[in-house]
């Protein structure tokens, strides 16, 4: 008898606020047989993970609402724990700062933009490799 949970594909919800970037990564990633969610903020985050949990969460740091770094705090509170992996634009807070605390906050791994697409799909393999 087979697994069924072989057929599933990972979870992964975009958090950005940048609604053009959002929709080209959870394309490129549902373009590599991931189920993709999207939300424009942490709190819409947050709500759409307790719904219906993710496996990971890429999430942009500095989103309106909840920020990146609260929103990390709040889905390593959670019942269900998701994997995050954190981004940050380069002209908002010194990015070493913020990718080295979203790093202690427990994200998986920290990119800070502009990253090549390789860079991210690496990282949510690596992520999703990781029990």
């Amino acid at each position: 008898m087979s697994n069924a949970n072989s057929k599933l594909s990972p979870r992964i919800l975009v958090v950005d606020n940048d609604v053009n970037l959002r929709i080209m990564l959870a394309l490129m990633l549902a373009g590599h047989g991931y189920e993709v969610g999207q939300a424009d903020n942490g709190e819409e985050a947050l709500s759409l993970h307790r719904r219906q949990p993710f496996d990971l969460i890429i999430t942009e740091l500095a989103v309106g609402g909840k920020d990146g770094f609260q929103t990390i705090l709040e889905l390593r509170r959670g019942p269900v724990r998701a994997k995050v992996i954190a981004t940050a634009r380069m002209n908002w807070l010194p990015a070493d700062f913020c990718l080295r605390m979203a790093e202690h906050l427990g994200a998986h791994s920290v990119l800070a933009k502009p990253y090549e697409p390789e860079q991210l799909l690496a990282a949510v393999r690596s992520a999703l490799d990781k029990n």
